[in-house]
């Protein structure tokens, strides 16, 4: 019988690489240039593929996807809940396949006609468990996507 993917296995970007096959080092030489941000989302997408074991986003409008998420809060919000709500603090879920959900949604129904606007993301994972395993192990990551971030090379955290 065949050994089952552990996705837990994967606590690196060195990790992903090997489980996709990626040479670790010229992915990191290929993104250095890069700024922060973009390295962040290099780094979350073959973590993502190596996670998902093979498996792609279908794009078909049926098939549930799920995404990682964090809820970011700044010093002071960040300290309230964790006195408050620890459980918040490590992690979140969202998902649908209509693109209703994902980095923004925009929308306007005050007026004669209704608009809607929506982005979605690569980062899909195939279940509701894989995108919470990425959203707790990777929320630096996550976090150094998708916001300005004072503290410099946070990628090499993820690095072994």
């Amino acid at each position: 019988m065949e050994n089952e993917f552990d996705f837990r296995s994967i606590k690196t970007i060195n990790d992903a690489c090997e489980k996709t096959g990626t040479d670790f080092e010229a992915f990191m030489a290929m993104i250095e240039p890069l700024p922060e941000h973009i390295q962040a989302l290099c780094a979350l997408t073959i973590i993502i593929k190596a996670i998902n074991d093979g498996w792609q986003n279908p794009l078909d409008g049926d098939t549930w996807v799920y995404f990682p998420w964090v809820w970011v809060y700044d010093d002071e919000g960040r300290d309230r809940i964790e006195k408050e709500e620890p459980a918040r603090m490590d992690l979140i879920r969202f998902t649908r396949p209509d693109g209703s959900c994902g980095l923004a949604s925009a929308a306007s129904s005050d007026a004669w006609s209704y608009s809607s606007a929506t982005v979605g993301s690569r980062l899909a994972c195939k279940t509701r468990e894989l995108a919470l395993y990425v959203a707790t192990e990777f929320k630096g990551l996550l976090a150094s996507w998708l916001l300005p971030m004072d503290d410099c090379r946070i990628i090499e955290r993820y690095c072994r």
